[in-house]
């Protein structure tokens, strides 16, 4: 498998408020990856919609099991994403990756970095 789509950066969220604020969601950064696209199917996709959640995309990257759901995507063109699912997987040579279901939020974070 090649991850030729481009690169993806991944953020988790942090409150930036101080004591007595109300929460103030910001985006410190955890790791980037080379990614490819991957299959949203009809199924995934339809799932997704009965729990009332909109999937945008899935893309695969090399494995990683320190990236987690809620967790936040940022693509190349500064789309942000939230991580609705995680699999890790074999390709078809035995190489393992991870591929992770991408979902709509409704809200630009700002960068804590």
């Amino acid at each position: 498998m090649t991850f030729d789509d481009g690169i993806v950066k991944i953020y988790r969220k942090v409150n930036e408020a101080g004591k007595g604020e109300l929460p103030k969601p910001a985006l410190s950064f955890k790791s980037w990856h080379y990614f490819s696209y991957g299959i949203l199917g009809y199924g995934r996709f339809y799932e997704a919609k009965k729990l009332d959640e909109q999937l945008e995309d899935v893309i695969n990257i090399e494995r990683n099991r320190q990236i987690h759901i809620g967790d936040i995507v940022v693509l190349e063109d500064g789309t942000q994403c939230s991580i609705n699912t995680i699999k890790h997987l074999n390709d078809e040579d035995g190489i393992g990756y991870t591929e992770l279901a991408l979902g709509h939020i409704n809200e630009q974070f700002d960068f804590k970095d």
